[in-house]
């Protein structure tokens, strides 16, 4: 049993003066004022302690696409960058791309990732590669497997597609590849309405229903998007699903922009949660999700930055900013989302939403923490330091990073994978590459 003690510690609602966290093994056991007298005390020196970062959508190859795909068209981004980037991919390539975005996002204060994966190539030798990288880094990786239609109507690489029958076995074994690994959960995601039919969602909510895990699906987050589902299928897409059955609780939409208030009816309804993507939302001129709105409804939110090239950042506590701004500017209402509520989405939330004890420092809570450096000027006054974490904030605060009981990352270092090695990587799987 160990005990770190630290000026300052969250507890849910603010920071208590003097605590010592109690962690054994990869578990919370404790806050309290004294350390328990068996208890082996770490002294964590002039720092705050806070859960670490939950970041409940991404694509972790895209992060070797960063700045290729920038200040595009969505049209140009997806036909000039990113299917035809995509299919040139080889596995070492792939497992660069998650480690990059891994260690980023380690050094930005994220302790658990969900990686939305569809670079398939029909097995899962791929994924785990993936699931390679984030055991170097020493991440907690929730590996979201997609199901992609062989038949969809997109202009998508091959290597995404499969039957949906065949993604539904690949699930499957992979879950069971990797059950007993608690730093690994395997979740399904149906890519989009757009890429996905109804019958393929309807497999993929059946098979996380069995396995009792969350089930992801893109849904609503361009105009065009709705105006294709609505021409193919007569419906918008959330009305589409609910006509289809398939609104259900473990269902995790992401992006979910265009909605109209009878459509936030009917997720609130339904139990389904929603993952808000601000940074990737304005990158790529999608819009802004209503997300006041959701919450006045009951419905759980939860951040992520997205793939590397609709973002370039993976900091969930950059995520939290931006949630808070882009709701001020659209309801052009100062109060709106403020940073309190930004930093539950970004945190306790996102493992609310995902269905693991991650992003609080709760009992029973996986050890999963950032320690933030008291003395970085980005963080005063500390008067308002519960505000100052989330509007004001750089990454230089960011001093020490825990996930599982094990430090990751500290002083802006990773301690498992050199960053120079992570430099090396990202170049070879580079060489060569030109911004169309």
């Amino acid at each position: 049993m160990r005990a770190i003690k630290a000026p300052l510690v969250w507890n849910g609602e603010g920071f208590s003066s003097d605590h010592c966290l109690v962690i054994e093994d990869d578990r919370i056991v404790g806050v309290t004022s004294s350390p328990p007298p068996d208890a082996e005390i770490e002294e964590w020196g002039d720092v705050a302690i806070v859960p670490g970062s939950v970041n409940a959508h991404g694509h972790s190859f895209q992060n070797l696409l960063k700045g290729f795909a920038d200040d595009r068209t969505f049209e140009s981004w997806r036909d000039d960058v990113l299917y035809p980037f995509a299919e040139r991919l080889s596995p070492d390539d792939i497992y660069a791309g998650a480690v990059f975005a891994f260690a980023e996002a380690a050094l930005a204060g994220v302790t658990t990732i969900v990686d939305f994966f569809y670079l398939h190539d029909e097995s899962n030798e791929n994924a785990e590669r993936v699931l390679a990288a984030a055991r170097d880094v020493g991440i907690r990786l929730v590996f979201a497997r997609t199901f992609y239609d062989v038949d969809a109507p997109t202009r998508a690489p091959i290597r995404f597609r499969e039957t949906a029958e065949d993604s539904a076995t690949r699930f499957e074994e992979l879950a069971r590849a990797h059950e007993s690994d608690p730093m690994i959960s395997i979740q399904a995601a149906p890519h989009s309405l757009h890429a996905a039919s109804p019958e393929t969602i309807a497999i993929a909510l059946d098979v996380t229903a069995a396995a009792g895990v969350r089930c992801h699906l893109h849904l609503a987050e361009a105009r065009y998007e709705v105006e294709q589902v609505k021409e193919r299928y007569g419906a918008t897409p959330v009305r589409l699903l609910a006509r289809e059955g398939l609104l259900r609780s473990h269902l995790v939409t992401v992006h979910t922009v265009w909605v109209d208030d009878e459509e936030l009816d009917l997720l609130a309804g339904a139990g389904v949660g929603v993952v808000h993507c601000p940074g990737a939302n304005a990158f790529l001129g999608d819009g802004i999700a209503r997300v006041p709105e959701m919450l006045e409804r009951g419905i759980r939110v939860a951040l992520g930055p997205d793939g590397g090239c609709a973002n370039n950042r993976q900091s969930v506590f950059d995520e939290m900013r931006m949630a808070s701004l882009v709701a001020k500017a659209r309801l052009v209402d100062g109060s709106a989302l403020g940073a309190m509520e930004a930093f539950r989405l970004g945190t306790v939330a996102g493992g609310d939403l995902l269905g693991l004890p991650v992003g609080g420092l709760r009992e029973g809570d996986y050890a999963d923490l950032v320690a933030l450096d008291l003395n970085d000027i980005s963080l005063h006054p500390l008067a308002t330091l519960e505000r100052q974490v989330v509007h004001s904030m750089q990454s230089t605060a960011i001093k020490r990073v825990m996930v599982g009981g094990r430090v990751i990352a500290e002083e802006g270092r990773l301690s498992r994978v050199p960053l120079g090695r992570v430099r090396e990587l990202v170049a070879t799987a580079t060489k060569g590459w030109v911004r169309p």
